[in-house]
């Protein structure tokens, strides 16, 4: 039986990563944006699933996905590893102007003013997070893409560590795809967490990184597995990306999966749970080259 922990409980022995996660990133966009009954019935498969981990950020259509998902989880009254994170500027508008905040969003950032790292934005950032998720903390606190100049500053080095010593994220960490800003964070010595790519497009470059982080005890989260240009290559399916991705990985690693489906929930854990060949991996990884 998989051990589980309230979400943003500090304990000894830290969060629960499960080898799946549920990836958020679509889950209330406009358009697209899942109803409560059926976001409430993912949750339950990953429940079956024993599936802890569900990773959402402030900017998910504006607030609205930590919305749903305070929702949800407030209702099933069971415990999940949660991950958010903060970095993007987002309009926090409330009651019946709250839909107005998608495109204030947009409005901001085609102003240029995308992103801020500012420590008391991002403090404030995660208190909002926190009363849309119905929480009182989380199990961790990611930095939302930042730049080279934030994961070196030692102003937002501070903050974050502040966070993790209020008890409001057990763990802080980096999101982010830019070798040179991973390398940063893993250098410093303050994150517990990095989250980066992990299909195999960008296995090659990212590996001695994922390994870095395997030997300073930091968590991988793995996403875009199913990134469109590996699929593309003719001969590539999900099996292979995912198989692969996690013969890669580190053993503990966490690959997130963004699908609605319960029956490709559980497909994929399967393969979560049968990595291919390292060998035949590094081979693949190869061709995209």
């Amino acid at each position: 039986m998989m051990r589980t922990i309230q979400p943003g409980t500090v304990t000894q022995a830290g969060p629960n990563w499960s080898k799946l996660g549920l990836g958020t990133g679509t889950l209330a966009s406009i358009g697209q944006a899942a109803s409560v009954s059926e976001a409430d019935r993912i949750v339950g498969t990953m429940l079956d699933l024993g599936m802890t981990v569900i990773d959402t950020a402030d900017s998910y259509a504006s607030g609205a996905c930590e919305i749903l998902l305070g929702k949800i989880l407030r209702r099933k009254g069971q415990h999940f590893t949660l991950v958010t994170k903060a970095g993007y500027r987002l309009s926090n508008l409330r009651g019946p102007l709250r839909p107005l905040n998608p495109f204030i969003k947009k409005a901001i950032h085609r102003m240029g003013r995308r992103q801020l790292f500012d420590p008391i934005y991002l403090t404030k950032c995660l208190d909002h997070s926190l009363s849309r998720l119905r929480m009182d903390r989380v199990d961790t606190f990611l930095l939302h893409d930042p730049t080279l100049e934030a994961v070196s500053n030692d102003h937002v080095i501070q903050a974050c560590e502040d966070l993790r010593k209020s008890g409001k994220a057990n763990l802080t960490g980096v999101s982010s795809g830019d070798p040179a800003v991973l390398k940063a964070a893993i250098a410093c010595g303050a994150f517990g967490v990095i989250q980066t790519p992990a299909n195999l497009k960008v296995a090659t470059a990212l590996q001695p990184l994922w390994r870095e982080c395997e030997a300073n005890q930091i968590h991988v989260i793995g996403n875009h597995v199913f990134d469109p240009a590996c699929l593309a290559v003719p001969g590539m399916t999900h099996e292979k990306l995912m198989r692969g991705s996690f013969a890669l990985l580190p053993g503990n690693s966490t690959i997130l999966c963004g699908s609605r489906n319960p029956s490709h929930l559980r497909q994929t854990l399967e393969w979560a749970h049968d990595p291919m060949d390292e060998a035949e991996a590094e081979h693949i990884a190869t061709e995209f080259r």
